[in-house]
């Protein structure tokens, strides 16, 4: 697993720095004044200011890595419904023996396809009930299998958690980055030509250096508005997520409950 976030985070910072090249080839290459220069700005084409916008694009990635990955796990984790490991015809009626030989055939379909959350679940209370002979025994058992794998899983949404986090982090660093730059640039000057009178030279008068004001005004708006934007996407792809995940942790335990324990013979 731990291999597995680390390739999260090289491939998050891969693309987030062929992004941070590309935008800044396009910010000095753009005419400038255009829409084009100012859209390669706002995404992070000045450096090194830029390099605001590439970690947060850096952060955002790894997020979306992360929640791929384990949208691809759930599906992995789903599929074995498809065994019917379980009875599921109404009114059958399990005995001690039909258990035993439930929990064999688990362990030959583990074999044969890999571990998984819900044969794991449902060995662990075949075995329990093997030992106790007890519903109540064996449903405790679920229960508490069940939370464990549950809070298991959510161990693997760390990375994803830590990233999330760093977003509107990054966002809320490049407003303040910017408007200090901002305060900083107003004691900078810049050489302004004064209207020429007649018969006289234009004068030339120090002044307030715009073109630095606006970049860094720029800097601390683009920031916040890209990690706001960014933040959104994750959040909403997390939050759905987060509620299939619970989806499947409660139908693996609904299914072993009335498939299993509620079926055995009294």
């Amino acid at each position: 697993m731990l291999h597995q976030k680390n390739m999260q985070i090289v491939a998050g910072l891969g693309i987030a720095f062929v992004i941070a090249a590309v935008m800044a080839i396009g910010y000095q290459t753009s005419p400038k004044g255009s829409g084009l220069e100012t859209l390669f700005f706002a995404l992070g084409g000045q450096l090194p200011t830029g390099l605001i916008q590439a970690a947060t694009f850096a952060a955002f990635f790894i997020c979306i890595f992360g929640i791929q990955s384990l949208w691809k796990r759930i599906r992995y984790e789903e599929s074995v419904f498809q065994a019917k490991l379980l009875p599921e015809t109404e009114q059958f009626v399990l005995y001690p023996e039909d258990v035993n030989e439930i929990k064999l055939n688990t362990i030959a379909m583990e074999k044969h396809l890999g571990p998984r959350l819900l044969t794991d679940l449902i060995k662990q209370a075949t075995t329990k009930f093997r030992a106790e002979s007890s519903t109540a025994e064996t449903l405790s058992m679920v229960e508490t299998v069940s939370d464990m794998q549950r809070k298991s899983m959510e161990k693997e949404f760390w990375l994803i958690g830590v990233c999330q986090t760093l977003i509107p982090a990054f966002g809320f660093l490049g407003t303040v980055w910017g408007m200090a730059a901002a305060i900083l640039s107003m004691d900078d000057t810049a050489p302004l030509a004064a209207a020429a009178t007649s018969g006289t030279a234009p004068v030339v008068a120090a002044g307030p250096n715009i073109s630095a004001l606006i970049d860094s005004m720029g800097t601390a708006f683009f920031t916040t508005i890209l990690s706001i934007v960014l933040g959104i996407v994750v959040t909403v792809m997390m939050k759905q997520l987060e509620s299939h995940v619970e989806d499947m942790h409660t139908n693996m335990k609904r299914y072993v409950v009335e498939n299993l324990v509620n079926r055995i013979h009294r």
